[in-house]
């Protein structure tokens, strides 16, 4: 009969050669350009095109979105336009549930006032080659700077099968950067998550 210490080896080793062979899926966001980062991901059994459109359809994140409850496009002066396509230069006026909301969501659940967030922002790229979009805080660089990428790709999974990566991450620079991470860093970073398990969902359901 074998030992505890000899069983223990083997499940060791059993786990480290299973995750060696394990392939690593690249990612398709740029480089992060700031020491502090907030990341999600989902691998999503839909067309990537198709995911890419949800992303930058705005308008139906009430549907389902447990993070960013409402995303509008609006002018220079913060006026929400009524043509909703994003565009380079778009404001945008984000209101956020930070932590997110209990999934799921629709565009009737209320919101929780005591976490909720409202910031303005700027669309600064659409790189539809790449599926790639992001957006800034607009804020003195000086205190905080932020800047948000969203990117699709394809994967292939284990049978052959094309599906999509959805991945999203926000990096933080300025002096109010690490205070940021030490209030929200953990709400943070469970809504990035929770908002890539809920597009997987809205897209697969």
């Amino acid at each position: 009969m074998l030992s505890g210490h000899i069983v223990a080896l083997l499940v060791f080793c059993l786990v480290r050669f299973a995750a060696s062979q394990t392939p690593t899926v690249p990612s398709n966001l740029p480089p992060a350009t700031g020491a502090i980062n907030i990341n999600g991901s989902s691998i999503i059994n839909a067309p990537k095109e198709a995911v890419w459109n949800a992303v930058l359809n705005f308008s139906s994140y009430p549907n389902w979105n447990p993070f960013v409850r409402s995303q509008l496009v609006a002018n220079e002066f913060a006026i929400p336009l009524e043509n909703q396509t994003a565009f380079v230069g778009a404001k945008l006026i984000i209101t956020s549930q930070i932590p997110p909301l209990p999934q799921p969501v629709d565009v009737f659940t209320p919101p929780n006032l005591l976490t909720q967030h409202i910031t303005l922002e700027e669309i600064t790229v659409i790189d539809t080659e790449n599926y790639r979009v992001a957006w800034v805080l607009l804020s003195p660089d000086w205190i905080l700077n932020t800047i948000r990428w969203s990117a699709v790709s394809t994967v292939v999974d284990d049978y052959g099968m094309e599906k999509s990566l959805y991945e999203s991450r926000e990096t933080f620079g300025g002096p109010l950067a690490s205070v940021v991470q030490g209030v929200l860093g953990g709400d943070l970073a469970e809504s990035f998550q929770a908002q890539a398990d809920a597009l997987k969902v809205w897209m697969e359901g």
